[in-house]
């Protein structure tokens, strides 16, 4: 009996020699995890010929710019406004450079036609439709055809009439009173009706006078007009009065700055 068990010992032993048999303790445990691979570290940089991963495209953030409902954000100041006067403003509303305000213009336009004459597609007259509007700003500029006037202080007393128009039908209005612009040297040495540089200053510093006693604010576009000679520059304008395109912009970058 004792032989038959170590035969058989000995059999089973030749048996696992044969077929490669490991020994208990280089079995791998069934329930170890799995070495995982080695990979590459997260700061290790790609190799050459890797295709670099797409860059998400950063969700867009809201822009700390104020945007106009209505036009070009850099015209957000001139939302619900009217520019109210002479031909100056009939070009700059052709130039479309200000592109959400409404403007009541028109040529020959005076502070004493305005409470009777209409616009070309006007219905009533022009300071009726202005009123109408109950906009937060008006942006007024006349006085280039009252130059010629005998009596400026009829221009102040008039001037002094539509801002208190203007206020008595809305008292939060904003109200902006443009300088005159100053001419070129040939038109200013013409004189005529009125139009001199000389004149211009003059009806400047009335205008300031009248701001300052009606508490509205008198925006100063001359100064960013004016060369050192006092004139508009050569080539600045047509006709030597009315700005080109290029010095309308310089104008209503003025108004962007001060309003």
């Amino acid at each position: 009996m004792r032989f038959y068990k170590l035969s058989a010992v000995f059999a089973a032993f030749l048996i696992c020699l044969l077929a490669g048999c490991q020994s208990p303790q280089e079995s791998p445990d069934a329930s170890a995890t799995p070495k995982a691979t080695a990979t590459a570290s997260p700061t290790e940089k790609p190799e050459p010929s890797a295709e670099p991963e797409a860059t998400p495209t950063p969700a867009p953030t809201e822009s700390s710019e104020p945007q106009s409902s209505k036009g070009s954000a850099s015209n957000i100041c001139f939302e619900n406004s009217a520019f109210v006067g002479n031909s100056m403003l009939e070009d700059l509303n052709m130039f479309g450079i200000i592109d959400n305000a409404d403007f009541y213009a028109k040529t020959g336009l005076t502070v004493t036609s305005a409470f009777k004459e209409k616009t070309v597609d006007g219905t009533a007259p022009i300071m009726d439709e202005v009123l109408a509007g109950n906009y937060e700003k008006v942006f007024l500029m006349f006085g280039l055809n009252e130059l010629g006037w005998s009596y400026s202080d009829v221009f102040v007393q008039d001037y002094g009439k539509i801002i208190d128009t203007l206020r008595q039908a809305n008292s939060d209005v904003k109200i902006y009173v443009q300088s005159l612009f100053p001419v070129s040297k040939e038109r200013s040495d013409k004189n005529l009706y009125g139009v001199t540089n000389e004149r211009i200053v003059g009806y400047n510093n009335m205008l300031k006078k009248l701001c300052d006693e009606k508490g509205v604010k008198y925006i100063d576009v001359y100064s960013a007009m004016v060369t050192e000679d006092g004139v508009l520059e050569d080539g600045a304008s047509p006709d030597g009065v009315h700005p080109n395109m290029q010095y309308c912009e310089t104008w209503v970058q003025y108004l962007r700055d001060h309003c």
